[in-house]
């Protein structure tokens, strides 16, 4: 058995203004930083054998607080990037319905095929990450493993391991420096824990 500890980057300005990231590289804001901390002190005390995160800057700033203090190598990887959500990135969802009011009303579907103009849709980056799971399962099938990444490319992960419908990309939530934890085994996957904000209670306002 192995078992995974997934979580999302910690906040960034944009996250706080409601502006869309996707590939763009934005840094952690003073915020994010504590709620990595917050998570980074509980899991003090689990020994990973490794560590993977998105090459953006605000997943791999959150993975390498989160593991200061262990002795583990931590590996980036652009196949954990979030979904690039093309013309969409850098605005609000009020400035793109305005800029881009046909574009707008056909991301209100759930439709896995739809993107942004220049952007990437749900079904290709179901595809990516599931391609990622499989070489989790394949590499570490016996280890203890923390994969920091980002929301939207994280749901698809978690429908990937759990083998879920890819619809149920839509069911899900990752909430910034939330933890959840995946047991994995050869023919099967069990969510031990969703989302959980818990350390951060008391820390951060």
């Amino acid at each position: 058995m192995g078992r995974i500890y997934m979580t999302r980057h910690g906040e960034t300005v944009w996250n706080a203004e409601g502006r869309i990231q996707g590939h763009t590289d934005i840094d952690l804001s003073p915020r994010g930083r504590t709620q990595a901390q917050a998570l980074g002190q509980r899991l003090e005390d689990v020994d990973f054998d490794a560590v993977y995160s998105s090459d953006l800057i605000r997943a791999r700033e959150t993975a390498d607080i989160i593991v200061e203090k262990k002795q583990v190598d931590l590996h980036t990887t652009e196949r954990l990037r979030e979904y690039h959500k093309g013309v969409f990135e850098g605005l609000t969802v009020s400035e793109y319905k305005t800029e881009f009011p046909e574009l707008y009303v056909s991301s209100l579907v759930n439709d896995l095929d739809f993107a942004p103009t220049g952007g990437e849709t749900i079904r290709e980056t179901s595809a990516r990450m599931a391609g990622f799971v499989s070489y989790l399962k394949q590499e570490h099938m016996n280890d203890t493993v923390l994969v920091v990444g980002h929301g939207g490319s994280l749901r698809s992960a978690v429908v990937a391991i759990l083998d879920l419908p890819l619809e149920a990309n839509w069911k899900l939530v990752m909430n910034n420096c939330a933890l959840s934890i995946f047991d994995v085994y050869p023919d099967n996957s069990v969510m031990v824990l969703y989302n959980d904000s818990s350390h951060m209670k008391g820390q951060i306002n």
